[in-house]
Protein backbone atom coordinates (compact mmCIF):
# COMPACT_ATOMS: atom_id res chain seq x y z
CA UNK A 1 0.00 0.00 0.00
CA UNK A 2 1.04 3.46 -1.09
CA UNK A 3 2.43 5.66 1.80
CA UNK A 4 1.70 8.77 -0.28
CA UNK A 5 -0.49 11.55 1.13
CA UNK A 6 -1.44 13.18 -2.05
CA UNK A 7 -4.35 12.39 -3.93
CA UNK A 8 -3.54 13.49 -7.39
CA UNK A 9 -2.90 10.93 -9.70
CA UNK A 10 -1.07 12.23 -13.02
CA UNK A 11 -0.10 9.99 -15.92
CA UNK A 12 1.92 10.62 -19.27
CA UNK A 13 1.79 8.98 -22.58
CA UNK A 14 4.52 9.04 -25.21
CA UNK A 15 3.03 9.91 -28.66
CA UNK A 16 5.29 7.71 -30.68
CA UNK A 17 5.52 4.39 -30.07
CA UNK A 18 8.66 2.39 -29.16
CA UNK A 19 7.91 -0.90 -31.73
CA UNK A 20 5.85 -1.88 -34.27
CA UNK A 21 4.73 -5.25 -34.83
CA UNK A 22 3.06 -5.63 -38.27
CA UNK A 23 0.75 -9.22 -39.06
CA UNK A 24 2.59 -12.25 -40.75
CA UNK A 25 0.01 -12.04 -43.38
CA UNK A 26 -2.47 -9.33 -44.45
CA UNK A 27 -5.48 -12.16 -43.18
CA UNK A 28 -4.16 -11.80 -39.73
CA UNK A 29 -6.44 -9.43 -38.28
CA UNK A 30 -4.93 -8.53 -34.77
CA UNK A 31 -7.99 -7.98 -32.78
CA UNK A 32 -6.72 -8.80 -28.89
CA UNK A 33 -3.83 -8.28 -26.83
CA UNK A 34 -1.82 -8.98 -23.83
CA UNK A 35 1.20 -9.84 -22.08
CA UNK A 36 2.26 -12.16 -19.87
CA UNK A 37 2.81 -11.29 -16.01
CA UNK A 38 6.88 -11.83 -16.64
CA UNK A 39 6.21 -9.20 -19.16
CA UNK A 40 8.50 -11.62 -21.88
CA UNK A 41 6.00 -12.72 -23.73
CA UNK A 42 3.34 -10.81 -25.56
CA UNK A 43 -0.20 -12.82 -26.96
CA UNK A 44 -2.28 -12.06 -29.76
CA UNK A 45 -5.82 -12.84 -30.99
CA UNK A 46 -6.14 -12.95 -34.72
CA UNK A 47 -9.84 -13.07 -35.65
CA UNK A 48 -9.91 -14.10 -39.22
CA UNK A 49 -7.17 -16.63 -39.27
CA UNK A 50 -8.02 -18.32 -36.16
CA UNK A 51 -4.68 -17.99 -34.43
CA UNK A 52 -3.13 -17.19 -31.20
CA UNK A 53 0.52 -15.78 -32.00
CA UNK A 54 2.87 -15.97 -29.14
CA UNK A 55 6.01 -13.46 -29.30
CA UNK A 56 9.01 -13.28 -27.11
CA UNK A 57 10.94 -10.26 -25.82
CA UNK A 58 14.50 -9.84 -26.69
CA UNK A 59 17.66 -8.90 -24.50
CA UNK A 60 17.16 -5.66 -25.93
CA UNK A 61 13.90 -5.54 -24.76
CA UNK A 62 12.38 -5.33 -27.73
CA UNK A 63 9.58 -8.14 -28.97
CA UNK A 64 11.09 -10.47 -31.95
CA UNK A 65 9.28 -9.60 -35.42
CA UNK A 66 8.14 -13.21 -36.08
CA UNK A 67 5.88 -15.49 -33.49
CA UNK A 68 7.57 -18.00 -31.71
CA UNK A 69 4.90 -20.44 -31.30
CA UNK A 70 1.35 -20.37 -33.39
CA UNK A 71 -1.47 -21.69 -31.80
CA UNK A 72 -4.55 -22.64 -34.13
CA UNK A 73 -4.36 -26.02 -36.20
CA UNK A 74 -5.73 -28.61 -33.69
CA UNK A 75 -6.75 -26.22 -31.59
CA UNK A 76 -10.21 -26.01 -32.64
CA UNK A 77 -10.30 -22.07 -32.13
CA UNK A 78 -13.16 -20.05 -33.93
CA UNK A 79 -12.82 -16.00 -34.15
CA UNK A 80 -10.50 -15.40 -31.04
CA UNK A 81 -11.08 -12.12 -29.78
CA UNK A 82 -9.64 -11.39 -26.67
CA UNK A 83 -6.57 -13.50 -24.51
CA UNK A 84 -5.51 -13.25 -20.77
CA UNK A 85 -2.57 -14.65 -18.84
CA UNK A 86 -2.77 -16.22 -15.48
CA UNK A 87 -0.06 -14.28 -14.04
CA UNK A 88 -1.12 -15.14 -10.34
CA UNK A 89 0.09 -18.60 -10.90
CA UNK A 90 3.21 -17.58 -13.13
CA UNK A 91 1.53 -17.42 -16.59
CA UNK A 92 0.57 -21.05 -16.28
CA UNK A 93 -2.25 -20.37 -18.70
CA UNK A 94 -3.70 -18.72 -21.48
CA UNK A 95 -6.97 -17.87 -22.06
CA UNK A 96 -8.80 -17.12 -25.57
CA UNK A 97 -12.69 -15.86 -25.75
CA UNK A 98 -14.08 -17.01 -28.74
CA UNK A 99 -16.58 -15.06 -30.36
CA UNK A 100 -19.16 -18.44 -30.95
CA UNK A 101 -19.49 -18.55 -27.11
CA UNK A 102 -16.78 -20.69 -25.93
CA UNK A 103 -13.46 -19.91 -23.74
CA UNK A 104 -10.29 -22.55 -24.35
CA UNK A 105 -7.50 -22.74 -21.64
CA UNK A 106 -3.94 -23.28 -22.78
CA UNK A 107 -1.67 -24.75 -20.05
CA UNK A 108 2.46 -24.68 -20.69
CA UNK A 109 4.07 -26.67 -21.35
CA UNK A 110 7.74 -26.31 -20.64
CA UNK A 111 9.67 -23.24 -18.87
CA UNK A 112 10.73 -21.56 -22.75
CA UNK A 113 6.90 -20.12 -22.99
CA UNK A 114 5.11 -22.67 -25.11
CA UNK A 115 1.78 -23.56 -24.61
CA UNK A 116 -0.30 -26.43 -25.71
CA UNK A 117 -2.10 -26.26 -28.64
CA UNK A 118 -4.72 -28.35 -27.82
CA UNK A 119 -7.31 -26.65 -24.96
CA UNK A 120 -6.56 -27.75 -21.52
CA UNK A 121 -9.65 -26.95 -20.43
CA UNK A 122 -12.49 -25.16 -21.79
CA UNK A 123 -15.85 -23.05 -20.74
CA UNK A 124 -19.06 -22.93 -23.24
CA UNK A 125 -22.48 -24.03 -24.09
CA UNK A 126 -26.03 -23.45 -22.91
CA UNK A 127 -24.98 -23.53 -19.09
CA UNK A 128 -22.27 -20.94 -19.56
CA UNK A 129 -24.60 -18.56 -20.73
CA UNK A 130 -21.97 -17.38 -23.55
CA UNK A 131 -22.87 -15.58 -26.67
CA UNK A 132 -20.72 -12.96 -28.61
CA UNK A 133 -18.16 -13.35 -25.89
CA UNK A 134 -15.53 -11.04 -26.96
CA UNK A 135 -13.09 -10.51 -23.95
CA UNK A 136 -11.53 -12.31 -21.50
CA UNK A 137 -9.54 -11.81 -17.84
CA UNK A 138 -8.78 -13.53 -15.40
CA UNK A 139 -10.17 -12.10 -12.00
CA UNK A 140 -7.10 -10.20 -9.66
CA UNK A 141 -6.07 -10.81 -6.94
CA UNK A 142 -5.48 -14.55 -6.57
CA UNK A 143 -7.43 -15.21 -9.73
CA UNK A 144 -9.56 -18.26 -8.75
CA UNK A 145 -12.06 -16.86 -11.26
CA UNK A 146 -12.07 -15.88 -14.74
CA UNK A 147 -14.51 -13.59 -16.14
CA UNK A 148 -15.94 -12.84 -19.75
CA UNK A 149 -18.48 -10.65 -21.25
CA UNK A 150 -21.16 -11.70 -23.94
CA UNK A 151 -21.53 -9.06 -26.63
CA UNK A 152 -25.14 -10.32 -27.34
CA UNK A 153 -26.62 -11.09 -23.65
CA UNK A 154 -25.20 -7.70 -22.23
CA UNK A 155 -23.83 -9.63 -19.20
CA UNK A 156 -20.34 -10.33 -17.83
CA UNK A 157 -20.07 -13.96 -16.35
CA UNK A 158 -17.76 -15.02 -13.49
CA UNK A 159 -16.62 -18.56 -13.79
CA UNK A 160 -15.16 -20.50 -10.82
CA UNK A 161 -11.60 -22.57 -11.03
CA UNK A 162 -12.25 -25.82 -10.09
CA UNK A 163 -8.65 -27.56 -10.40
CA UNK A 164 -5.54 -25.97 -11.15
CA UNK A 165 -3.73 -29.47 -12.23
CA UNK A 166 -5.24 -30.29 -14.08
CA UNK A 167 -6.63 -26.95 -14.69
CA UNK A 168 -10.85 -27.06 -14.91
CA UNK A 169 -13.33 -24.13 -14.34
CA UNK A 170 -17.32 -24.46 -13.58
CA UNK A 171 -19.40 -24.48 -16.56
CA UNK A 172 -21.72 -22.83 -14.64
CA UNK A 173 -20.96 -18.92 -13.85
CA UNK A 174 -21.21 -18.17 -10.06
CA UNK A 175 -21.85 -14.86 -10.93
CA UNK A 176 -23.82 -12.77 -13.41
CA UNK A 177 -23.27 -8.99 -13.44
CA UNK A 178 -26.05 -7.44 -15.61
CA UNK A 179 -27.08 -3.64 -15.49
CA UNK A 180 -28.93 -1.44 -18.12
CA UNK A 181 -25.50 0.48 -18.18
CA UNK A 182 -24.07 -2.45 -19.65
CA UNK A 183 -25.07 -2.49 -23.53
CA UNK A 184 -23.44 -4.35 -26.33
CA UNK A 185 -19.98 -4.95 -23.79
CA UNK A 186 -16.86 -5.21 -26.11
CA UNK A 187 -14.13 -5.41 -23.33
CA UNK A 188 -13.54 -5.52 -19.48
CA UNK A 189 -10.67 -5.11 -17.41
CA UNK A 190 -9.84 -5.39 -13.44
CA UNK A 191 -7.44 -3.52 -11.16
CA UNK A 192 -4.52 -5.06 -10.31
CA UNK A 193 -6.09 -5.18 -6.76
CA UNK A 194 -9.26 -6.57 -8.45
CA UNK A 195 -11.72 -4.00 -6.52
CA UNK A 196 -12.63 -2.16 -9.84
CA UNK A 197 -14.19 -4.03 -13.19
CA UNK A 198 -14.70 -2.08 -16.06
CA UNK A 199 -16.49 -2.74 -19.10
CA UNK A 200 -16.25 -1.11 -22.59
CA UNK A 201 -19.76 -0.62 -24.09
CA UNK A 202 -19.44 -0.60 -28.16
CA UNK A 203 -23.17 -0.47 -28.23
CA UNK A 204 -23.71 2.35 -26.48
CA UNK A 205 -20.57 4.74 -26.68
CA UNK A 206 -19.88 4.32 -22.46
CA UNK A 207 -17.57 2.80 -20.65
CA UNK A 208 -19.08 1.26 -17.14
CA UNK A 209 -16.99 1.26 -13.69
CA UNK A 210 -18.29 -1.64 -11.12
CA UNK A 211 -16.57 -2.05 -7.65
CA UNK A 212 -16.52 -5.44 -6.23
CA UNK A 213 -18.96 -6.52 -3.14
CA UNK A 214 -16.31 -6.59 -0.23
CA UNK A 215 -18.64 -8.11 2.21
CA UNK A 216 -19.48 -10.71 -0.49
CA UNK A 217 -16.36 -11.45 -1.45
CA UNK A 218 -15.00 -11.55 2.06
CA UNK A 219 -17.46 -14.21 2.91
CA UNK A 220 -15.77 -16.61 -0.27
CA UNK A 221 -18.00 -15.39 -2.64
CA UNK A 222 -17.03 -13.06 -5.37
CA UNK A 223 -19.37 -10.55 -6.82
CA UNK A 224 -19.63 -7.15 -7.72
CA UNK A 225 -22.14 -4.38 -7.05
CA UNK A 226 -24.50 -4.29 -9.62
CA UNK A 227 -24.52 -0.60 -9.93
CA UNK A 228 -21.76 1.26 -11.38
CA UNK A 229 -19.63 4.03 -9.62
CA UNK A 230 -19.11 5.89 -12.53
CA UNK A 231 -20.25 5.92 -16.43
CA UNK A 232 -17.87 7.67 -18.81
CA UNK A 233 -19.68 9.22 -21.47
CA UNK A 234 -17.92 11.16 -23.65
CA UNK A 235 -18.61 12.31 -27.04
CA UNK A 236 -14.93 11.35 -28.05
CA UNK A 237 -16.09 7.82 -27.85
CA UNK A 238 -16.36 5.93 -30.96
CA UNK A 239 -17.65 2.37 -30.58
CA UNK A 240 -15.36 1.73 -27.32
CA UNK A 241 -13.59 -1.68 -27.53
CA UNK A 242 -11.18 -2.38 -24.77
CA UNK A 243 -10.14 -1.06 -21.41
CA UNK A 244 -7.05 -1.54 -19.09
CA UNK A 245 -5.99 0.09 -15.56
CA UNK A 246 -2.89 1.42 -14.92
CA UNK A 247 -0.72 -0.36 -12.52
CA UNK A 248 -0.08 2.53 -9.54
CA UNK A 249 -2.90 5.61 -10.26
CA UNK A 250 -5.90 2.82 -11.30
CA UNK A 251 -5.79 5.60 -15.12
CA UNK A 252 -8.41 4.05 -16.96
CA UNK A 253 -7.35 3.52 -20.89
CA UNK A 254 -9.94 3.17 -23.66
CA UNK A 255 -9.58 2.29 -27.02
CA UNK A 256 -11.83 3.29 -29.98
CA UNK A 257 -12.26 0.81 -32.81
CA UNK A 258 -14.29 4.04 -35.23
CA UNK A 259 -11.70 6.52 -34.33
CA UNK A 260 -7.94 7.09 -34.35
CA UNK A 261 -7.21 7.07 -31.08
CA UNK A 262 -7.07 6.03 -27.38
CA UNK A 263 -8.25 8.03 -24.14
CA UNK A 264 -7.61 8.24 -20.66
CA UNK A 265 -9.55 8.75 -17.45
CA UNK A 266 -8.15 9.84 -13.67
CA UNK A 267 -9.59 8.39 -10.47
CA UNK A 268 -11.20 11.15 -8.40
CA UNK A 269 -12.38 11.11 -5.06
CA UNK A 270 -15.70 11.79 -4.19
CA UNK A 271 -18.00 12.44 -1.18
CA UNK A 272 -17.05 10.72 1.72
CA UNK A 273 -13.81 9.05 -0.18
CA UNK A 274 -15.31 7.13 -2.68
CA UNK A 275 -13.79 6.66 -5.62
CA UNK A 276 -14.83 7.87 -9.05
CA UNK A 277 -13.56 8.72 -12.84
CA UNK A 278 -13.26 12.12 -14.43
CA UNK A 279 -15.57 12.37 -17.34
CA UNK A 280 -12.73 14.73 -18.62
CA UNK A 281 -10.27 13.48 -20.58
CA UNK A 282 -6.39 13.32 -19.23
CA UNK A 283 -4.67 12.58 -22.31
CA UNK A 284 -5.31 11.15 -25.76
CA UNK A 285 -3.04 9.44 -28.16
CA UNK A 286 -3.49 8.83 -32.10
CA UNK A 287 -2.31 5.63 -32.81
CA UNK A 288 -2.53 5.21 -36.96
CA UNK A 289 -1.72 7.61 -40.01
CA UNK A 290 -5.16 9.33 -40.57
CA UNK A 291 -5.08 8.82 -44.26
CA UNK A 292 -4.80 5.21 -43.63
CA UNK A 293 -7.84 5.26 -40.37
CA UNK A 294 -10.35 6.98 -42.83
CA UNK A 295 -10.21 5.09 -45.63
CA UNK A 296 -11.03 1.56 -43.86
CA UNK A 297 -13.47 4.08 -41.70
CA UNK A 298 -15.53 5.31 -44.63
CA UNK A 299 -16.15 2.62 -45.43
CA UNK A 300 -17.14 1.05 -41.82
CA UNK A 301 -17.86 3.53 -38.99
CA UNK A 302 -17.21 0.81 -36.49
CA UNK A 303 -13.70 -0.06 -37.93
CA UNK A 304 -10.04 1.66 -38.59
CA UNK A 305 -9.11 2.24 -35.09
CA UNK A 306 -7.39 0.75 -32.45
CA UNK A 307 -8.97 -2.69 -31.01
CA UNK A 308 -7.07 -4.15 -27.88
CA UNK A 309 -5.25 -2.93 -25.62
CA UNK A 310 -2.63 -4.26 -22.64
CA UNK A 311 -0.42 -3.37 -20.16
CA UNK A 312 3.01 -4.23 -18.45
CA UNK A 313 4.83 -1.66 -15.67
CA UNK A 314 5.11 1.31 -17.93
CA UNK A 315 4.80 -0.61 -21.10
CA UNK A 316 1.33 -0.35 -22.84
CA UNK A 317 0.35 -2.38 -26.53
CA UNK A 318 -2.67 -1.56 -28.52
CA UNK A 319 -3.47 -3.55 -31.64
CA UNK A 320 -5.95 -3.68 -34.36
CA UNK A 321 -6.08 -4.85 -37.97
CA UNK A 322 -4.21 -1.65 -39.54
CA UNK A 323 -1.35 -1.38 -37.30
CA UNK A 324 -0.65 -4.34 -36.03
CA UNK A 325 0.41 -4.50 -32.46
CA UNK A 326 2.04 -0.74 -31.00
CA UNK A 327 3.91 -0.83 -28.24
CA UNK A 328 3.88 2.54 -25.75
CA UNK A 329 5.77 3.55 -22.95
CA UNK A 330 4.06 5.65 -20.32
CA UNK A 331 4.66 7.55 -16.55
CA UNK A 332 2.17 7.79 -13.77
CA UNK A 333 2.43 8.56 -10.41
CA UNK A 334 0.93 10.99 -7.32
CA UNK A 335 1.29 14.30 -6.70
Amino acid sequence: MSTKTSTTPWLELDASPVQRIVPPSPSQRFEGVDFAGCGNILAIATSDANTILLYRRRPDGRFEDVPYQTIGAGAQIEYPHDVSFSRATGDALLAVAQRPGRITLHARNDADGHYSTAASAEIGGARSGLAYSDAVAFVPPDESHLASCSLERGTVSFFRRTSAAPPAFDATPVFQLKHRSIYHPDGLAFSGCGRWLAVANHGKQTVAIFRRDDARSAAGALAFHRRPVAVIADPRFRYPHSVAFTPQTNHLLVTNAGANYLCAYAPVRRWFGRTGWSQELVAQVLVHDDAAFREVNTADKMEGGPKGIAIHRDALAVCSPQIGVKIYSFREGWR
